[in-house]
């Protein structure tokens, strides 16, 4: 799907999955990947980045330097809009070497080989979604694994930058000008967790394509919480 952040910056923290305290949880992932998502889903409800970092292997840590923070916040910005629900399920896999191939195609290097995979999958109303963590042992001690931004993708998201921020103010002004009684309409199915739904409805109220109505209808959002 496409973004104003570059899908490396989306998944640069996967950390993101993080998380859980999961209810209904795969019976095959050990209790230690347990106790930490479960920690881990608390500090990202919170929007605690320092606690998530702490989290983290010291190797993928180090990534995080002061030259390339903004990176950073920008990817934990994506990730911390919406809290992870309570209702989703996890799934335990080897990491896919596609996938790791993948991410480093998109300007990412690996300090750390990932060892083990976990899946989050949820839905809220008609909203579903998916996340992803990965996770190495040390030691004896469990830490979550992201791998680090190169230079060249650092450049390129910085030279995108004054686009992306232009872009997110166009569809905010949008997301602005949406008059009643539409826009209650709007606010009420995003409240009922019926994203999609609302983006079908501003498409064709609006006569906008589908990925200007999906960009308006998350500025949106903001309103909605």
């Amino acid at each position: 799907m496409g973004s104003p952040i570059p899908r490396s910056i989306c998944v640069a923290v996967l950390s993101l999955a993080a998380a859980c305290g999961a209810q209904a949880q795969n019976q095959s992932v050990p209790g230690d990947i347990k106790n930490f998502v479960t920690q881990y889903v608390a500090a990202f409800n919170a929007k605690d980045v320092a606690r998530l970092e702490s989290m983290y292997h010291p190797k993928s840590a180090a990534c995080i330097t002061p030259q390339n923070k903004d990176y950073y916040d920008g990817a934990l910005a994506v990730q911390m809009r919406d809290p992870i629900p309570a209702n989703y399920t996890i799934s335990m896999m080897t990491p896919n070497e596609n996938n790791l191939k993948a991410l480093e195609s998109t300007g990412m290097r690996w300090p750390l080989k990932p060892e083990q995979e976990i899946n989050i999958d949820y839905q809220q109303g008609d909203d579903v979604g998916s996340v992803v963590v990965w996770f190495v042992r040390e030691n004896g001690r469990l830490f979550g694994d992201f791998p680090c931004v190169t230079d060249a993708a650092l450049k390129q998201f910085r030279d995108e930058t004054p686009a992306r921020n232009a872009a997110m103010a166009r569809y905010k002004a949008i997301a602005d000008g949406i008059k009643e009684p539409l826009r209650s309409e709007l606010v009420g199915m995003i409240r009922e967790h019926k994203t999609s739904t609302a983006i079908d409805r501003y498409h064709e109220a609006s006569g906008k394509d589908y990925k200007t109505s999906m960009f308006v209808i998350n500025a949106l959002k903001d309103e909605a919480r």
